[in-house]
């Protein structure tokens, strides 16, 4: 593995975490009929998780770095616990969004607030829960959790 794949722009992910906190919030503010906005996060994290280049959280990255508004802030990760972490959160908005639709109000905005919480507790003190039990059960030795946190030197 070559040292570029071991980089992770920072900024671009909390290009992500602060897309996805405002755009629930508004789907909150709106309401139950706002479902449709949680599945549009729910798909972009999907996207993202993917790694795919026209995840729209990334293309608005590269829009926003482009202006000059952002700048990148590379640092030694892995790619593979962020996009663990988007996954978890793409299943807890796609089930949040269908408890909403499906009259669970409830329990979908309870889903839909797990996603806030974390997503600022990563945005403010770049604490990434689902990061945290990626490395838990890479340590574990389940199949498929293959990295090991990168040691500072």
């Amino acid at each position: 593995m070559t040292e570029a794949q071991h980089v992770i722009d920072q900024t671009g992910l909390k290009t992500g975490q602060a897309t996805t906190i405002i755009l629930l919030l508004a789907a909150f503010v709106m309401g139950e009929s706002a479902w449709w906005l949680v599945a549009f996060v729910a798909l972009a994290q999907l996207l993202g998780a993917l790694g795919l280049p026209f995840a729209p959280f990334r293309l608005l990255y590269m829009a926003l770095k482009r202006t000059g508004l952002l700048k990148p802030n590379p640092q030694p990760d892995h790619h593979e616990p962020h996009r663990f972490a988007l996954a978890v959160g793409t299943v807890f908005n796609a089930v949040g969004a269908f408890a909403l639709v499906s009259g669970a109000v409830m329990f979908g905005w309870v889903l839909v607030w797990i996603v806030i919480v974390l997503a600022n507790l990563n945005f403010w003190i770049s604490f990434c829960l689902g990061c945290w039990f990626y490395y838990r059960l890479s340590s574990l030795g389940v199949p498929g959790f293959t990295q090991s946190p990168i040691q500072n030197a």
